[in-house]
């Protein structure tokens, strides 16, 4: 049945009272201009992207990324650069996320046969038992070391980096080839000179940390940093020096949190979520027909409500459930009409969604099914 109803949206507008909703719409004209812009500000500061593949979960934008002179893909999961991989994306995928079972690093020993992949950790012993797996097989694991530059997730601290990295390098199996970071608290920030910070902190530790690898006669090829903000601001202020690489993923579609930081604006935009008024209980309050399960449940620090909603001037996503969500608003508001929805986190969007539509200024070209959605594994 989605399929179906997908099939016969294709042709018609976003607002065709024809085509279902909620639906989740990419305006591919904006989509291809952030990431040529993205690559554009690498390609001039001399730093390479990885994108990470997780924000879109789509092989179609990977290959849009890839043909923009992205030197791989980061993905979460194993599972996502398996689906990616299958649906024809060829190139080089970084792990991002440690794994700690034996079936798993046995499934990445098998995909490493024939494809070139890096993988993430911040524990020598985990270190030790993946590359003990890939020593059985005659071959090396090239790994990167977490470095925590003030995230407080996971990853050394860069002072202890040199111990992990140089215990790392000697494992049977591992071949070091680098440290990576994500500075999350960027988002955590309020100010534009706070967020500014943040980027130059990460910058500065991480390349300060690999000369101090290398110095130890360690060699420390990839200096990975990561984050939509943070690579903005690391581009735009030139605080490259010594950074090999960019892992951003939420510019390709960019959301309410980029531009409540300022970094971009509505116009940048092009993730958007349709969603149509279902009840009106009371004057000023109406129910829509999108949830936690489209819109998702984070909010932005920034400004109020569940998104932002385009086409009605003071309208708040202010509850949601799992398949309906309250808007109020001064405007009147009528069972039938639809909003259109900038989310506050787009990288939680297409994970949701059965189908994702593309087309520009509202029109609906075709539509994608995400093959690397539900990847936890």
């Amino acid at each position: 049945m989605i399929e179906r109803l997908a099939e016969r949206s294709v042709g018609r507008s976003v607002w065709d009272p024809e085509v279902p909703t909620p639906l989740v719409y990419v305006d591919i004209s904006v989509c291809k201009g952030n990431i040529e812009k993205m690559a554009t500000l690498a390609r001039d500061r001399g730093v390479a992207l990885r994108p990470h593949a997780k924000t879109h979960k789509l092989a179609a934008i990977a290959r849009l990324q890839v043909d923009a002179g992205a030197v791989g893909l980061t993905v979460a999961k194993l599972s996502e650069a398996a689906l990616l991989d299958r649906a024809g994306v060829a190139t080089e995928y970084l792990i991002a996320q440690p794994f700690s079972t034996d079936s798993q690093t046995e499934e990445l020993v098998a995909f490493s046969e024939g494809h070139a992949v890096l993988c993430c950790f911040d524990d020598a012993s985990l270190a030790e038992r993946v590359g003990e797996s890939f020593a059985r097989k005659e071959k090396e694991a090239a790994m990167l070391l977490i470095v925590d530059t003030g995230y407080g997730r996971m990853g050394v601290p860069d002072h202890r980096a040199l111990e992990v990295a140089a215990s790392m390098s000697r494992r049977k199996g591992v071949k070091f080839v680098g440290i990576r970071s994500h500075a999350g608290h960027i988002y955590r920030k309020d100010s534009p000179e706070e967020r500014l910070k943040v980027a130059r902190e990460e910058a500065e530790r991480m390349a300060e940390t690999a000369n101090r690898i290398r110095a130890m006669g360690l060699d420390c090829p990839i200096v990975s940093i990561g984050s939509t903000p943070g690579s903005y601001l690391v581009l735009r202020h030139g605080l490259t020096e010594g950074i090999t690489e960019l892992r951003p993923g939420n510019y390709v579609f960019h959301d309410r949190m980029q531009v409540s930081m300022g970094l971009v604006s509505k116009e940048d935009c092009a993730l958007r979520i349709v969603t149509s008024i279902v009840s009106v209980p009371e004057r000023g309050r109406a129910i829509i027909d999108a949830g936690l399960k489209t819109l998702s449940g984070t909010l932005d620090r920034l400004a109020p409500g569940y998104g932002l909603v385009v086409n009605l001037k003071d309208a708040v996503i202010d509850r949601l459930w799992e398949e309906c969500g309250s808007v109020r608003s001064p405007e009147p508001l009528n069972v039938g009409q639809r909003l259109l929805v900038i989310p506050n986190h787009a990288c939680e969007i297409t994970n949701l969604a059965p189908v994702v539509f593309y087309g520009s200024g509202g029109f609906v070209e075709g539509y994608w099914v995400p093959e690397a959605r539900g990847c936890v594994w």
